[in-house]
């Protein structure tokens, strides 16, 4: 697998809480659209999960499964304070779909040609392009 580039798919933390809410098996729901794949959580989504997962102590929201499906991304450069815009900027510069469910980011999304991942009737994922 060593000089594979997999696909990216860069996590909000709406997203996430999402597929854990709906009990959706993340990994083979991804893979079946997209193949092997890795996500990408910037730091400051790291932080809104453990925060949610610190304030809700009986809910598990996967966080080991999340990371063990994370690329490293000490080498990215986030030019913007504010996570929303740090997804949207990554996602223009290296056309990787975000998974979220923001109606606002999904709208800003959209107006900049961007894929999204987004959970569907509490059920599935589907990919918007």
């Amino acid at each position: 697998m060593r000089g594979v580039k997999l696909p990216k798919i860069l996590v909000d933390s709406c997203g996430w809480i999402a597929v854990i809410d709906a009990g959706i098996n993340i990994d083979h729901a991804i893979t079946n659209m997209l193949g092997k794949y890795q996500f990408i959580v910037i730091t400051s989504v790291w932080d809104e999960l453990k925060t949610f997962q610190n304030n809700n102590k009986s809910k598990s929201i996967l966080l080991d499964l999340l990371m063990s499906k994370c690329a490293d991304i000490s080498q990215l450069k986030l030019p913007k304070t504010h996570t929303d815009d740090n997804l949207l900027f990554l996602s223009k510069e290296n056309g990787w779909p975000v998974l979220t469910v923001d109606k606002k980011l999904k709208q800003r999304l959209h107006e900049s040609n961007c894929k999204l991942i987004q959970v569907v009737g509490g059920k599935k994922i589907e990919l918007i392009s």
